[in-house]
């Protein structure tokens, strides 16, 4: 197995960041814990986040402009580090910690990706990363605020006694009732 074409990062920029995790070559096989296919894994996992999180908010995936790919390889990298260090019982993913006590450390990554990807979405699109779609155009309504409350919709059907009107005579639903 390899790493797949809408991936970001590479084993070799992992290892070098857990390089007592990695072989004598700064990568992974399989002898080394976590073996050589489930780092790949790791890898592409990770990078489908990102593109999950990219293609939502109109960006054309996979991220192919230089600048912003490199930032995509370092969201990437990071995290995977993470998982890597976890599978062997350490860091931030560990067993133990108290993060994955209260989250899966799927959730966590998502979650942060997420956020940080909303945060710098302009400036990917300034730099040139492509944005084919516009968020602009959805229609947004959120069921809680920040604390967490019900939100209740501020104007409601026939809330100004008005007569919905069929538009389509070949309907036979006029909308009313």
């Amino acid at each position: 197995m390899a790493i797949g074409a809408n991936s970001y990062g590479s084993l070799v920029e992992v290892g070098a960041m857990v390089p007592r995790y990695a072989n004598n070559e700064g990568t992974f096989d399989a002898s080394t814990n976590p073996p050589l296919a489930r780092v790949e894994a790791m890898i592409d996992r990770v990078s489908a986040l990102v593109n999950g999180c990219m293609a939502s908010l109109g960006f054309d995936i996979p991220i192919t402009q230089a600048d912003s790919k490199l930032i995509m390889d370092n969201i990437v990298i990071e995290h995977v580090t993470f998982l890597v260090e976890g599978v062997r019982g350490t860091g931030r993913y560990a067993p133990q910690s108290k993060q994955i006590a209260k989250r899966s450390a799927i959730a966590i990554i998502t979650e942060e990706i997420k956020l940080y990807l909303e945060g710098i979405a302009p400036g990917l699109e300034d730099l040139g990363a492509g944005r084919s779609k516009s968020t602009m155009s959805r229609v947004g309504f959120r069921g809680e605020d920040n604390a967490g409350n019900t939100i209740y919709p501020i104007f409601s059907r026939k809330g100004f006694n008005n007569k919905n009107t069929n538009w389509d005579p070949k309907s036979s639903d006029t909308g009313q009732s």
